[in-house]
């Protein structure tokens, strides 16, 4: 019965996040904005808002410079995506998360947010922009190249 109530709860809040929530690539930056609709799902979009609240983990702007980028990649795959994953070093140490780190490696900031866009237009996206990739997209290690 938990588990129905909880899957119930997460199931409503990507659903709220997918409707009013879009990925936002600009001729500089990359940015998560709101949809300006009063009744999320019933008109077409009014238009796109910055997002009303901070990053509320960071307490940052949620928009990125593409220079920033030092990965992104989709968990657990681009095949079947979950989350979009990003790195980048534009959010300063006192935004940053933990005790004034990036991470254990310090060399950026990472960020997670629920795959609810088209991931291969968000890798289109990110790769015409010269965001910065390590290694090949998860799912795509083993394919073969002719």
């Amino acid at each position: 019965m938990l588990g129905g109530i909880f899957h119930l709860w997460f199931g409503s809040f990507i659903g709220m996040q997918t409707m009013k929530t879009r990925a936002v690539f600009t001729k500089d930056s990359f940015e998560l904005k709101s949809t300006a609709n009063k009744y999320l799902g019933v008109y077409p979009d009014k238009g796109l808002i910055p997002k009303q609240r901070k990053n509320y983990v960071l307490g940052t702007n949620n928009k990125w410079r593409y220079d920033s980028f030092v990965n992104w990649d989709f968990f657990p795959s681009i095949h079947l995506p979950i989350l979009v994953y990003f790195k980048e070093t534009q959010t300063p140490l006192k935004g940053s998360l933990g005790l004034k780190r990036m991470d254990r490696r310090e060399n950026g900031q990472m960020h997670w947010f629920p795959a609810y866009a088209n991931v291969r237009q968000l890798r289109e996206q990110f790769e015409a922009r010269g965001c910065k990739k390590i290694g090949p997209v998860h799912g795509e290690e083993f394919m073969k190249s002719d």
